[in-house]
Order: structure tokens, then C-alpha cells, then sequence
């Protein structure tokens, strides 16, 4: 089809207003993986450049324009200013002289930031690239009216629709983007706001590289900008990648790319990206220097972003995104005289006192909100929309932060002035849908907790967590936890499936987790199974006394501690047994070398190399922390958290607190987590050899089950080697393994042998699991089969976080025994677990009444009635509990 005119555009913008959402005819991209290297050119470009119909002077310009270009062909010093000004490189030599295109020099004097000096070469051209430019550096210069009319001109051509050359088109998109900014949505009745909507921009986008160019890099190149503007990362990157194709030197392209990648945790892809960008053209690139300092942020390396920023603005002191970068790089150090230096350095360079632009206040809010520092960051970011109030990138920024921060009315108020502001963004879309709901949502309250939940089936288990938050409360927050309470209650927000949740956490619809902290507010997804739900059922009192452990840990250090420091203590706090699958891990890792140095641990929850890389870095962490606790005492973490409050990098804070600094503290406990390994069964002792050497000596393949090994050797090492963990757990394999079609039953004479497996190797729930079978199924009598069976249903039911299973196994074992107290306990877990299964209820309600517990009883009562209100029987139950209660 043919595409719109922007006449025809805008009047059809004004006639539908501004829409909450459209699709764009972009697929998007399935990976989201950005390659790191210089892509192949398109064959149809190729052919298209090599075409016979050039003249060898045309040919050398497309070669140019296409960064096709080798070194002998730049034999002019206006090839050669376009070649460096394209690939990145703005401060070359040749974009100085009189001979370069007088458009290239002033491109290059806003990439520099010398901005009065290129409004001054602009002035008197009367191109659609020259009105752009002037737009952009009037942006950047922070004189918004001027830059705003600058565009006048771009529009006046746009709707004469006189435009048919595609770089033109381009640049056109180019100032309109600039006024889309500046102005915010498209009104009725005004044409020039109207040729800034988002689809008119991605109509003129398409009929430039469709219709006009198909061989046009700069058409794809602006719209991946402005898809990235508007959150949509995924379709930005194909049209990213489309560009390449097209001009594999495009340094713009790949400083979008490389921005994308930081913001998907992709480090080491961004260090690549770096490295191609430093190797587009003749030395290296600014960008790319930006680009490392924008990673090093990321990762909390304020230093090396700091060498990084500093080595561009050596060469360019007034570059614009580098000053700003800087500026966002020293508030992370928390040096407030620094800060407004930095700042004030920002506004210098315009040169013009009553300007004030927005750029360096956005990024240092957006800086100060990642490292959670919500007021401040608040304060930053209010400040840029007082200097440039329709920007909607300001205004959804505010309202995330605001959010992460429990304050939803503020969140509401930002969100829906930067989806006014912006209809197309897809971020703050998705979160004022979410907080125009929550705000209505009815809450329960506590002394320390505010609760939230959907009306409906959820009210259920809102009524029942307050008593239980105030008891996690009590222990996070008391002597023997974190010694510290937050100053305002923390909001638990109980969210009714995952996509919901994963909104509220990240604005976007998919999260692989099923609770997050974010300061003073909590969000969980409801424990339920079925569609809409990722996780099922799972011990949510567990989960949320490791977020508030988040919440406490952040207030008491300002929220400002080592992402692997404040999942440690989380996981710490839990006081549960560690997971076989986190001892396997730590084994391997151990026996490997390759658990993660201090320098390195954070950046593994949010960038794993490996998949189970962020697995291991929770498991290392708080095995770290256990050490730190058992080395140094349990005040020592604590005190680490109060020089952490003050801005105290990691490495000093422990020289202070622990005498020794990060690579010694490594060191002893790497020595440490050898002697527990042993203890645990899963490392050897010096003097005792491996099952891989025991098997090389007998000729024995580990790779075949232990059943068909050799007759008698096992027992033969059992004889040798009798506590030796290896060679007991292969003897148990060995005696469950099937024979023939049948599978061996459980016998009593199993029982030595996985009880010297479960002393040799304590942490591996096999013989738990096994033993516990046995008592279960009546092969074992009497009172020695109902200790087995706790002893080893404890053990299970303890280490997992997901089934109420071995939690109801061992009520009916308490019940038997008579112990009611622990019998209800473990009914009560069982019910945390599922709160939903009525089946659970019912058992709990029949041990509550045995216990006398009649408050109890009739909340479980109660619970069955809303549960399952078709059937007459619980309300009865319930009000002959009542009289019951009433009688006594």
C-alpha cells in the first residue's frame, strides 16, 4: 500500500486523538541477544554500490555513506570528515577544516558540545538537515522555545509534502522527535504537534526506507531510536541489526546497541560492542569510552566509571552525554560538594546563565534510583521536569522510583502525565494500568505492615499474613537479626497472578521470580496453582521473611549495600537448611575454582555467564556471610552495614570492621569452606581417595550404574573405607537399583547402611528421603520407626520451600504420638504452604479442635466456608464450634 502523507497523517492523527497503545509492523526480535562484532553488509547493498551506473566519485560516496569504505579511498578531506564524523569519531582532525562540508563540521561541534559555535555555522542554511541540527543543539543547550521553533521550518516541508529524498525524510523524523519531546502529546486542531505523533513518525520512517531508499541505514537507525524511546527493546533491536546491514560503521547504531545491552546486564557483550566501536574508525571513540563507564555504573564500579568518563572529557571536556554520564558517576559516590560541581559544570557550558538544561539532573536521578537512593533521586528527577516538564522519560521515571518507594499516589500522578505525555511508552503504560488498580485495591493493616490485595479469594490469606509479618518482624529486626526497624510500615502487596506481579516489579509483563523487595514495599504473588501462576504453591512466610530481611538491610544501610551482601543476610535470616542442589553447586565450584571472587559475585545475580551462575552467587553469598558470623562474630555484618550507610566501599569497610581487607577475607574462607565440605561429605580428606581413583584402580567405568559395577567390589571399599560418603551413597544406589522389571522393596536391612550415609553425608536428602520412606510404609515397628520417620520427614520437610507434603506427613505423626503442639505446627505449615486446599484446611481445622485451639479451629472453619461456600457443612461445623466455644 502506499504509505501517508504526513498531511494525510496528521489529519488522520487528528481525527482518532492519541491512542494508549499501537502496534508497530515491526516482528519482534526472538533472541534479544545484540552481536558484538561488525556484521556482514546485505548482498542487496553490495549489489547496489557495485551497481555499473556510478560514476568512480559516486561509487566512493556511497562507499562513504555505507561505511564501506577502506583507508586509500578517503582522498579528500570532505570524504575523509564524513567517513570519521559517521563512524564515531567527532574530535578527528579533518572535521576542523575549511575543506569538510560545512553540515559535517557543525554535526561534529554538537557531538563535541560546542554548540554556540555550531548554532553559528548553522546560521543562514536553509536545509532540512540544517533546521534539525539547530533543533538538537538548542535541545542540548537547554533553550527549549528556540529549539521548538527551529522545527517550524521541518514541519512547514513535511506538510507541503515536498520531501523525496530519504536522508531528508530522515532528518525531518529526526526534529520532529525533538518537538515530540518538547512538546509532549499531539493536540487537536495543531498540525506542527500532530507531525510528532508516534505513528506518524513510523509512517515516514517506513515510506523513507520503503519507498524512498531501501537502502537507507538511517531510516532503520531512527526508528530503533525511537523504539528504544518508547521501552520497546526488542523490535529496537531488529531494526538496529537492519541498519548494520546497511552501514556496518553506523557508530550511532552501535552506541544504541551498546545502550541496550547495559540495560539487559549483557557486560560483557557491551565490552564488545565497546571494542568494535574503538575499531570503526582512526583511534578510538568516545562513545565506546562512554559506553564502558555506562557498564561500570551498572555494576557499582563507581571508579572505573569514573576513568572512563573523565578519559573522554579529557579529549572533549564539553561533551554533552559525557558531562552528563559524569555528573550521574559522582553521585554515586555520594559527594554532594562533588555533585554540584559536577552539575554545575553541565549548565557551564551553554554558556548562557538563564539556560538550564535537563539532561545531567535526569541522568543523576535515574543513577540515584538505580542505587535506590529514592528521595534524593526523586529530588533530581523533579528538578529535570521543572526544567523540562514534557519530557515523558522524566515523568516515568519518576513515577517507577515512586512506586519502588511505596508512594503510589505520587507513582499515579507521574504515570499518567508521562502516559499523556507519551501514549506509546510501553513501560509506563503497563504501570499506570497496574496503579490505577492498586489504588482501589482494599489493604489490612498492622503496627508494621500495610497489606494489599484484589477483592476476591486473596482476602483470604491477606487476613491471615499480619500476625505472621509481625512475628518476621520481630526476628528480622530484633537483637538477634538485623538490630534495626525501617521508619514507616513496609506495604506487602499480594499480587493475584505472575503477569500482574511482574509489572508491578519491572513495568513489564514477564519476570522469573514470585516475590521482590524494593525498599519500603513488597510485592508476592498469590501462592495458588493453576494458569497465570509460575511457582504454585510455596512457603510464603519463608520468601517474605527474606524480602523484609531486603527492606531492614536497605533502611539500615541507606540503600547502600553490595547486591551480594544484602542476599546473603536475606538468605541468612531465613534460618533454614541450605538446599542439596546449593551444596552441589558450592562443591563444584570449590573443587573447580571457580566460586566467584569479591570483584565479582554482584554482578553474577544480574549478568550470570553460566545459568546456574545466579544460583550459585545466592549459595556463595550466604555461605560467605556464615563465615563472616562464625570468623568474626555476629555484630561484624552489622557493622559493615553502618560504614556501607555511610558511602565506605566494600574493600575499606572490611579492613575497618574485619581487620583484613576483601582478598584475605576470600582467602580464609576459601580455606574455611573446605573443612565444611568435608563435614557436609562432599570433599575428601587428604589422606583418603577419591571414588575416581578407587574406580581407575578397579577398572571400574562411573559412568555405568553402580549395579553392574564388579561383584563385591563395593563391599570390599566398604570394608577399606567404611564412613567414606562416595562409596556409601554408590552401596545405597546400588542396593535401590531395579532388578529386572521390578524395583527392589524397601527392607529393614537397608537401614545401617542409610544411616551411615546420612551421618557421612548429612546435607544429601537421599537417605533422609529413603529412610523415611521405610517408616512410612510399615516396613519399620514401633516407636523406633516413628523417630526415623520424623527425624528424617523434618529434614525434608524443612529443606524445601514448595510442597506441604512431608509438613502433612508429620502431623499425622505427632497427632499419633499425642504431641498436638507439634502436630498443629506442622499443620499450620502445611496450610502457609497451600492456603488454598481446602483438603489442608480440613486436616488443620481436626487437629486445632483436638488441640483445643478453638480460635484457631474457627479461622480454619471459616476459611473452608469461603473456600468452598457451595457446601452447607462448614457453616454448620463452624456455628457448632462457636456454641462450643461459647459453652466453655
Amino acid at each position: 500500500m502506499r504509505f501517508l502523507s504526513l498531511r494525510s497523517a496528521v489529519v488522520l492523527s487528528l481525527l482518532i486523538g492519541s491512542a494508549a497503545c499501537a502496534q508497530v509492523v515491526r516482528d519482534a526480535d526472538p533472541s534479544g541477544e545484540l552481536a558484538p562484532a561488525r556484521p556482514e553488509p546485505a548482498a542487496d547493498l553490495l549489489s547496489y554500490v557495485d551497481a555499473g551506473y556510478w560514476s568512480p566519485e559516486e561509487r566512493t560516496q556511497l562507499r562513504v555513506e555505507h561505511g564501506l569504505w577502506e583507508p586509500e579511498e578517503l582522498t579528500t578531506p570532505a570524504l575523509t570528515a564524513r567517513a570519521m564524523l559517521l563512524a564515531g569519531r567527532p574530535s578527528h582532525g579533518s572535521l576542523s577544516v575549511p575543506l569538510a562540508e560545512p553540515l559535517d563540521r557543525a554535526e561534529a561541534m554538537i557531538e563535541r558540545g560546542e554548540l554556540r559555535d555550531a548554532l553559528k555555522m548553522l546560521d543562514g542554511i536553509d536545509t532540512i538537515r540544517a533546521h534539525r541540527m539547530r533543533a538538537e543543539a538548542l535541545e542540548l543547550q537547554g533553550d527549549y522555545e528556540q529549539a521548538d521553533q527551529a522545527v517550524d521550518p521541518v514541519v512547514d516541508a513535511l506538510l507541503a509534502d515536498t520531501l523525496e529524498d530519504a536522508d531528508e525524510l530522515v532528518d525531518g523524523v529526526l526534529a520532529l522527535m525533538v518537538r515530540s519531546r518538547l512538546r509532549g502529546p499531539s493536540k487537536p486542531g495543531d498540525p506542527g504537534s500532530a507531525a510528532a505523533d508516534f505513528r506518524t513518525l513510523m509512517q515516514l520512517l517506513a515510506r523513507a526506507r520503503d519507498e524512498l531508499d531501501r537502502q537507507s541505514w538511517r531510516a532503520h537507525a531512527v526508528e530503533a531510536e525511537l523504539l528504544y524511546e518508547r521501552g520497546n527493546l526488542p523490535q529496537a533491536t531488529e531494526a538496529a541489526r537492519d541498519a548494520l546491514i546497511r552501514n556496518p560503521r553506523a557508530a550511532r547504531v552501535w552506541r544504541l546497541m551498546g545502550t541496550m545491552t547495559v540495560d539487559r546486564f549483557n557486560f560483557d557483550k557491551a565490552m564488545a560492542i565497546a571494542d568494535v566501536m574503538d575499531g570503526l574508525a582512526d583511534g578510538p571513540s568516545p562513545d565506546a569510552g562512554l559506553l564502558r563507564a555506562r557498564a561500570a555504573l551498572r555494576q557499582n564500579d563507581v571508579a572505573g566509571a569514573l576513568e572512563q568518563v573523565e578519559q573522554v572529557l579529557r579529549e572533549l571536556p564539553t561533551h554533552p552525554r559525557g558531562l552528563a554520564l559524569h555528573a550521574a558517576a559522582v553521585a554515586s559516590t555520594f559527594d554532594e560538594a562533588a555533585l554540584r560541581a559536577a552539575l554545575a559544570a553541565f549548565d557551564a557550558r551553554t554558556g548562557t546563565p538563564s539556560l538550564a538544561p535537563h539532561h545531567a539532573q535526569l541522568a543523576v536521578g535515574m543513577r540515584l534510583g538505580e542505587a535506590r537512593q529514592y528521595e534524593p533521586a526523586a529530588a533530581y528527577l523533579r528538578e529535570a521536569i521543572k526544567r523540562q516538564p514534557n519530557l515523558a522519560q522524566s515523568w516515568s521515571e519518576l513515577g517507577l522510583l515512586s512506586m519502588q518507594a511505596g508512594k503510589d499516589d505520587e507513582a499515579l500522578d507521574a504515570l499518567r502525565e508521562a502516559a499523556r505525555l507519551d501514549p506509546f511508552h510501553t513501560q509506563a503504560v503497563n504501570s499506570l494500568a497496574l496503579i490505577e488498580g492498586l489504588v482501589d485495591w482494599p489493604t489490612l493493616e498492622s503496627e508494621h505492615f500495610i497489606v494489599r490485595y484484589r477483592a476476591g479469594i486473596d482476602e483470604l490469606l491477606a487476613r491471615e499474613m499480619l500476625p505472621v509479618l509481625e512475628a518476621i518482624h520481630a526476628r528480622v529486626t530484633g537483637p538477634e537479626g538485623f538490630d534495626h526497624e525501617p521508619g514507616q510500615p513496609t506495604i506487602i502487596e499480594l499480587m493475584p497472578d505472575h503477569a500482574t506481579f511482574a509489572v508491578r516489579i519491572t513495568g513489564m509483563p514477564a519476570l522469573h521470580t514470585v516475590a521482590a523487595a524494593t525498599g519500603p514495599a513488597i510485592a508476592m504473588e498469590s501462592p495458588q496453582e493453576g494458569p497465570g501462576f509460575t511457582t504454585g504453591t510455596y512457603d510464603w512466610p519463608r520468601v517474605l521473611e527474606h524480602e523484609y530481611a531486603h527492606t531492614v538491610t536497605l533502611s539500615r544501610t541507606r540503600n547502600r549495600i553490595p547486591h551480594w551482601f544484602t542476599e546473603a543476610a536475606a538468605v541468612w535470616m531465613e534460618n533454614s537448611p541450605r538446599p542439596w542442589g546449593w551444596w552441589q553447586l558450592l562443591a563444584a565450584a570449590y573443587e573447580s575454582g571457580t566460586l566467584f571472587k569479591m570483584d565479582e559475585i554482584s554482578l553474577r545475580f544480574v549478568r550470570p555467564i553460566k545459568p546456574s551462575d545466579r544460583t550459585q552467587a545466592y549459595a556463595q553469598g550466604h555461605w560467605m556471610y556464615e563465615y563472616m558470623v562464625h570468623a568474626h562474630g555476629g555484630r561484624a555484618p552489622l557493622e559493615l552495614m553502618d560504614l556501607y550507610a555511610e558511602g565506605v566501599a566494600q574493600d575499606e569497610a572490611m579492613q575497618r570492621v574485619l581487620g583484613i581487607g576483601e582478598d584475605e577475607f576470600f582467602a580464609n574462607f576459601i580455606e574455611w569452606a573446605g573443612d565444611e565440605l568435608l563435614a557436609a561429605g562432599l570433599h575428601q580428606a587428604d589422606d583418603e581417595p577419591t571414588l575416581e581413583e578407587l574406580a581407575s584402580k578397579a577398572g571400574i567405568d562411573l559412568g555405568e550404574p553402580p549395579s553392574t559395577w564388579e561383584p563385591g567390589v563395593l563391599a570390599t571399599w566398604l570394608d577399606e573405607y567404611p564412613e567414606h560418603p562416595e562409596v556409601l551413597k554408590a552401596a545405597v544406589v546400588a542396593a535401590l537399583a531395579d532388578k529386572g522389571d521390578e524395583p527392589l522393596a524397601l527392607s529393614p536391612e537397608l537401614v545401617p547402611l542409610l544411616e551411615r550415609l546420612a551421618r557421612a553425608r548429612p546435607v544429601d536428602p537421599l537417605a533422609h528421603r529413603e529412610l523415611a520412606r521405610l517408616a512410612l510404609t510399615g516396613e519399620l515397628e514401633g516407636a523406633r520407626a516413628d523417630a526415623i520417620a520424623i527425624e528424617h520427614l523434618e529434614f525434608l520437610d524443612l529443606s524445601q520451600t514448595n510442597t506441604p507434603v512431608y509438613a502433612r506427613a508429620l502431623v499425622e505423626r505427632y497427632a499419633k504420638l499425642g504431641d498436638l503442639d507439634q502436630a498443629w505446627a506442622k499443620a499450620d505449615r502445611a496450610v502457609n504452604i497451600a492456603p488454598f486446599d481446602p483438603a489442608l484446611r480440613e486436616v488443620a481445622a481436626t487437629v486445632a479442635v483436638q488441640a483445643k485451639r478453638w480460635e484457631e479451629a474457627e479461622r480454619m472453619l471459616a476459611a473452608l466456608a469461603e473456600l468452598e461456600p457451595d457446601r452447607p457443612i462448614h457453616a454448620r461445623r463452624l456455628e457448632a464450634l462457636r456454641k462450643l466455644r461459647a459453652a466453655e
